[in-house]
């Protein structure tokens, strides 16, 4: 891995702490290939990428370098199966990592129509503007936090949804869909109408994901040594063949082949199939 480097950086205003896990920064030189695949999250990554090209297909991500291209910003939508990224050559990439609902306190539309694909172009002109300084020399990350803060806004269209993500990261299945409908105080269709256009994605498919990356967490920042029964029943799973059976959807692995397959990128933050 020596020829890129990768760092995540934790925000250092009060605002962006509540609503961004972290900054990402990906710097790799002429020479450098970096390819790896990504698994579901319930966060979002917004990329501002200099100097490259992009092609997308329905699972791969390709960014390669380029000396024609200027700024492109990318922004990935909520995706159930595991994708795959290649970055090719002198690419230098800032990503903010927004918590659940975070992106959603930044920008004026919706995050499903912005973001109804794996990945898509962000093409809202005062983000783009904004990207064309971000590379221009200084402190880009005091260049980015101040303009967040610049942009941030309270949506009181969120507080429903909000409530009802505390509800399904409890990964419990017995608590059906409609339940937690009525206990944020909407109908079931408007609950599921509301959830699709702020968060991407279903309830039932937010809470798989979530489950998901719990049991990564559980296993992979543990001192203690779970075991997959161990992990079955803390997530919420019926049993262990249904976790197995999960596990497949969202990875392509087993889980032990795929806490085998899989490594943790600058600390806890990132953890990535590397090939």
């Amino acid at each position: 891995m020596s020829n890129f480097v990768i760092k995540t950086i934790t925000p250092t205003s009060p605002i962006l702490k509540k609503y961004v896990d972290c900054f990402y920064i990906y710097e790799g030189i002429s020479s450098s290939k970096h390819t790896y695949i990504a698994f579901p999250h319930f966060n979002t990554g917004l990329s501002f990428i200099k100097g490259a090209t992009i092609k997308r297909s329905q699972r791969s991500l390709v960014i390669s370098e380029s000396t024609t291209n200027g700024l492109h910003i990318e922004i990935l939508g909520k995706y159930t199966s595991p994708v795959l990224i290649q970055l090719d050559g002198l690419i230098t990439e800032i990503s903010i990592i927004f918590k659940p609902l975070g992106i959603n306190r930044f920008i004026k539309d919706n995050y499903q129509s912005i973001a109804p694909n794996f990945t898509q172009e962000f093409t809202n002109s005062v983000w783009r503007h904004f990207g064309e300084d971000l590379f221009s020399g200084g402190d880009d990350l005091n260049k980015l936090e101040s303009f967040l803060v610049s942009q941030f806004s309270e949506n009181q269209d969120l507080i429903a949804i909000e409530e009802s993500l505390k509800l399904l990261e409890k990964g419990n299945e017995q608590t059906t869909i409609d339940t937690i409908a009525a206990k944020v105080g909407l109908n079931l269709k408007t609950f599921q109408r509301h959830f699709n256009k702020h968060m991407g994605c279903s309830p039932i498919e937010y809470r798989r994901i979530c489950r998901f990356r719990n049991s990564l967490n559980s296993k992979l920042n543990s001192f203690e040594l779970k075991n997959l029964t161990d992990i079955t029943y803390e997530e919420g799973y019926y049993d262990q063949s249904y976790f197995i059976k999960e596990f497949r959807k969202l990875t392509n692995h087993n889980p032990k082949d795929f806490f085998k397959a899989t490594s943790k990128v600058d600390g806890d933050k990132i953890v990535w199939e590397l090939m």
